[in-house]
């Protein structure tokens, strides 16, 4: 069974990048860590009838998991006297977290983590539980113009998400120095890989609505959309 350290959260947030400083004064095995949140987005996807500009992009998560290297350290070895956690260990932060993405780079909160190299994030993206919420039901939700049209897209994904550095040989490394983390949702790169053009007012409302309720007609895209954004969400350096 594997032995896991649990925070419980009341804030909400994500992101991951890592930076470190010389200061090792902390000496008990515990650090800082900086947890930010936000998203790439630079504007509108192109000129043209149809073009895409979005204005809210909210994510909804339940917990989010630090997942140390298995191939550094030894299955055999239960002496963690150094102060390092072990490979069957898993550092977990419960949310729920709600995530207004282009709100702005966020801090969410500082925390402290065991020391340690940690390979991957897993994050649960789950429906949001509170009535009062813009996203009740929902896990994420997109709002924007489709050309001169208003559209929403929102999905009730309820799955894991496994999160990586671009350079797969590059991972965060905690030992008595600090770090922000820093979770990219890559908007730019969901938009220039879905083609909202396709989506259509299907009962002719005045609203395109993408949603896996297929209301007008775009669930296959809705779909499409959520596996872009799980694609494109990467940990960043700082």
């Amino acid at each position: 069974m594997k032995n896991k350290k649990i925070l419980w959260v009341l804030l909400a947030g994500i992101f991951v990048t890592s930076c470190s400083n010389d200061d090792n004064s902390n000496s008990d095995g515990n650090n800082n860590l900086r947890i930010v949140a936000k998203a790439s987005y630079s504007g509108n996807t192109g000129r043209n009838d149809n073009a895409v500009t979005v204005s809210d992009f909210k994510i909804n998560l339940r917990e989010i998991e630090f997942e140390l290297d298995d191939d550094f350290y030894d299955d055999d070895d239960d002496d963690y006297g150094d102060g390092f956690y072990g490979d069957d260990d898993e550092f977990e932060l419960r949310g729920p977290f709600e995530l207004d993405l282009l709100s702005g780079e966020t801090t969410i909160t500082t925390i402290n983590i065991p020391n340690g190299i940690y390979e991957e994030v897993e994050f649960k993206m789950a429906r949001n539980t509170n009535p009062d919420s813009e996203l009740f039901n929902k896990s994420v939700l997109i709002r924007g113009m489709i050309g001169t049209t208003p559209f929403v897209f929102w999905h009730n994904i309820d799955e894991d998400f496994e999160i990586d550095y671009e350079d797969a040989g590059q991972n965060l490394v905690i030992a008595n120095n600090t770090a922000t983390l820093v979770i990219n949702f890559n908007l730019d790169a969901v938009l220039a890989n879905v083609d909202l053009s396709v989506a259509q007012d299907g009962n002719g409302d005045g609203l395109i609505e993408i949603s896996p309720v297929d209301t007008d007609g775009n669930q296959a895209l809705s779909h499409l959309i959520k596996n872009k954004i799980e694609e494109y969400t990467d940990l960043l350096d700082d």
